[in-house]
């Protein structure tokens, strides 16, 4: 791409990792919101495992930054001139694209997973998790749909770690 710009991985991470820790703590908050007042515990079942998903990839994104050294590196691409934009309008008769002047833009980072601490923190994230699902489920608050989310999440944690962890 045009004007591609060397970005420091850190910088990356830390958008991206800013982005999902105000996610965390906003849906931590309407999870401890709806707990409080007994409302519906499928929604309190979504927020809290969601939550907690997104407060694991801070936490593990934060050990990898510091174990891995200076391996983290980040690009970020930009292009100026004609850009289309595909809408997804599925209507008869309908244009699905929008063709004009514009600015794209396309970023990745990428880093060297070297230190175990993040897959395992992963994996007691995933137990911890499973320890609050059955508070939750002993104290008549998840329904059966709020149960399938807790362990569904936990499940998905646990891989997480498998995929953390180091390779040679």
């Amino acid at each position: 791409m045009e004007g591609e710009a060397q970005l420091s991985g850190r910088i990356t991470f830390l958008i991206v990792g800013s982005m999902f820790l105000a996610v965390c703590v906003a849906m931590g908050a309407l999870a401890v919101y709806l707990y409080q007042t007994y409302a519906n515990a499928t929604a309190m079942a979504a927020c809290t495992v969601f939550s907690w998903a997104f407060g694991s990839m801070v936490v593990s994104m934060a050990l990898v930054l510091l174990t891995s050294g200076n391996t983290t590196k980040g690009k970020v691409g930009t292009r100026r001139g004609q850009v289309t934009i595909s809408l997804g309008n599925k209507l008869p008769g309908s244009d699905r694209h929008i063709t004009g002047d514009g600015i794209e833009a396309k970023g990745e980072a990428r880093t060297r997973i070297t230190s175990v601490l993040p897959s395992l923190f992963l994996i007691v994230s995933s137990f911890g998790l499973a320890l609050l699902g059955l508070f939750l489920f002993g104290h008549h608050r998840l329904d059966l749909v709020g149960s399938g989310m807790f362990i569904a999440v936990v499940f998905y944690i646990a891989n997480w770690s498998r995929l953390a962890w180091p390779r040679t």
